[in-house]
C-alpha cells in the first residue's frame, strides 16, 4: 500500500475501491500535530500500531453497510462520503477493546457518522467543522466536540488509555487536506430519531480565501440497532 504524503500526519489511506479487501478500507485519525512533536509521543508509547490496528479493525465494515445508508457527494474537487452507525456496531468495537460497561453505555447515547472526504483539486482544501451546518425541522443540532467527549469522560473517571483509544476514532475537528489527500473519522451527535440536512463548508487555497466548496447532505438518519 503506498503511503499518502505527510504519512506522520495521515498513516492510512481511505480506499474507495469496492473490490478491494475490507482491510484497505481505511480511514486515518491521526491528528495534525507536528512531526517531532507527533514521533516522539506516539512511537515513544507505540500508540502509532496501535492506532493503526483500531481504525482497519472499525472501518473495514465499510463494505458491510447496506448500500442504501452510504450517502455520498462527489464533484470534480471533492468527494464526501458519511455512513451512519448503530449503537450496537460502536458498542461492539469499543467492548472488543475491553472498554469499560459505564463507557460503552455513554458511547449509546450519541449518533456516529462514519466520514469520508477525499480533496481532488491541485490546491489546499481545509477542513473545520465549525463551518458545518446540522439542522432537522424543529432546531440546529451541534457536533460533540472532543472537548465535551473529554468531560464526559471525566464524569466516569475513564482511563486515559481509553480516552486515547476513542479520540483516535474521531475526525480531526480542523485539518488541511493536501491534493489528493484522503482523510476520515467519525462525528457525533445527540441520539435522535429525526432525519436531519447536514452542509459542510470547506476553504480553499493556501490562504484560504480561494472558492468555498459547500456541500449539502439531506435526510441524513441516525442508524438503528437491527434488533430494534
Amino acid at each position: 500500500m503506498k503511503l499518502p504524503l505527510n504519512p506522520y500526519k495521515r498513516l492510512l489511506i481511505y480506499n474507495h475501491a469496492d473490490t478491494r479487501m475490507q482491510a484497505q478500507q481505511l480511514i486515518s485519525v491521526i491528528s495534525n500535530s507536528g512531526y517531532s512533536r507527533l514521533m516522539k509521543t506516539l512511537y515513544a508509547n507505540s500508540l502509532v500500531l496501535r492506532a493503526l490496528l483500531l481504525v482497519t479493525i472499525l472501518f473495514s465494515s465499510v463494505q458491510s453497510v447496506a448500500a442504501t445508508t452510504k450517502h455520498v457527494i462527489e464533484n470534480p474537487s471533492i468527494k464526501m462520503v458519511i455512513i451512519p452507525r448503530s449503537a450496537e456496531q460502536m458498542a461492539a468495537f469499543y467492548e472488543g477493546r475491553e472498554f469499560p460497561a459505564n463507557a460503552i453505555a455513554t458511547t449509546r447515547e450519541a449518533c456516529f457518522f462514519t466520514i469520508g472526504i477525499h480533496n481532488k483539486t491541485n490546491d489546499i482544501l481545509w477542513l473545520d467543522t465549525q463551518q458545518w451546518y446540522l439542522n432537522n425541522k424543529n432546531s440546529t443540532i451541534s457536533l460533540i466536540s472532543k472537548e465535551q467527549w473529554k468531560q464526559r469522560w471525566g464524569k466516569i473517571n475513564l482511563p486515559q488509555r481509553f480516552q486515547s483509544t476513542f479520540r483516535w476514532t474521531l475526525l480531526p475537528e480542523q485539518l488541511d487536506f493536501q491534493p489528493g489527500e484522503r482523510e476520515g473519522g467519525n462525528i457525533t451527535i445527540a441520539r435522535q430519531h429525526d432525519p436531519f440536512n447536514l452542509v459542510a463548508t470547506f476553504n480553499t487555497a493556501a490562504d484560504k480565501k480561494g472558492t468555498p466548496i459547500r456541500l449539502e447532505f439531506k435526510n441524513l438518519r441516525c442508524a438503528e440497532d437491527t434488533e430494534q
